[in-house]
């Protein structure tokens, strides 16, 4: 008996140290991949700070907060796009039709680690610009059971409120977060207190109107939300998920369209730095907030004849 029990427990040993042995190299593959993203990240955003002017092209008093816009030069492929970063003369709405506003930062800076795992791994949050500068927005965050969402079929109808939405653009909205908020000791009244918005290269108006539609038709449908964010679900969604399928969706063939999408990311799940390091955007706008002084370097305004 001694004998057959030890023949068993040896390959079930064996069998372990394998299991843990991959899992362990697929830790440190996935990030050292993380930390390379990070960088590259980091290093998109410093060059186009890099381009900015020293001193602001113009500053302006809101609601207490000091407003420094510090202009960048346009270079190659930006200058081939003659829209402005700012949807409205004061520029205190961002984006144009099919832009996307990123964050590194999650929503949970008041969890230690949960926190650190999304910032670095998936990255914050991510919204799309619609033609009326509302944004279309993946979010989860709401009262729903995330095992209930999980296991609920996409393509039903339901009653939970994790889908996705439609809101106004409160990326510099000055009120977004009252002091009873537990994230307000991190990023004071604003979402957060890092963004940067993003555009597509080389495509025509209405390839975005189409990626906003798409968008708006998963609006319309109460697309719910993607908590498996390894998998490929076809009927839920989670933010940046859902932009670079919108994306997929007007830039690929039907035929050649899968549910990790073929742009903005690396062809697995998306994440903020895949949208910030692919070869199909450029940044427009990157803002930073520190104190009561909001830096925002964008690209300079294309002069109306």
């Amino acid at each position: 008996m001694f004998l057959f029990l030890n023949h068993i427990k040896k390959p079930l040993l064996r069998y372990i140290k394998t299991s843990t042995l991959v899992v362990v190299t697929g830790l440190i593959y996935s990030l050292g991949g993380v930390i390379r993203l990070d960088v590259e990240a980091t290093q998109h955003i410093n060059q186009f700070i890099s381009r900015a002017e020293e001193t602001p092209s113009f500053s302006q008093i809101v609601n207490g907060y000091t407003f420094h816009y510090y202009s960048v030069s346009r270079e190659t492929h930006e200058l081939e796009d003659s829209r402005n970063v700012f949807y409205d003369n004061n520029k205190l709405k961002l984006g144009q039709t099919g832009d996307i506003i990123v964050t590194q930062q999650s929503p949970f800076p008041n969890v230690p680690i949960i926190h650190q795992w999304i910032t670095y791994y998936f990255g914050g949050h991510a919204s799309l610009v619609n033609e009326d500068n509302t944004l279309y927005e993946a979010t989860g965050i709401g009262s729903a059971n995330i095992f209930d969402v999980m296991l609920f079929p996409g393509n039903q109808t339901h009653d939970f409120d994790v889908s996705v939405t439609r809101s106004a653009n409160y990326w510099l909205n000055t009120n977004r977060r009252t002091e009873s908020n537990p994230a307000f000791p991190y990023y004071g009244t604003f979402n957060r207190n890092e963004f940067l918005s993003l555009r597509v290269k080389n495509i025509n108006q209405d390839q975005r109107e189409g990626a906003v539609a798409y968008a708006k038709r998963l609006y319309e449908e109460e697309a719910l939300y993607n908590y498996t964010f390894f998998l490929d679900v076809t009927y839920k969604y989670y933010c940046t998920d859902m932009i670079s399928r919108a994306y997929q969706d007007v830039m690929i063939e039907s035929s050649r369209q899968r549910g990790y999408a073929q742009v903005l990311n690396d062809r697995f799940i998306t994440s903020v730095n895949d949208l910030i390091n692919a070869d199909e955007t450029y940044i427009t706008s990157y803002v930073n907030i520190q104190d009561d002084v909001v830096s925002i370097y964008y690209l300079e305004d294309i002069e109306r004849t």
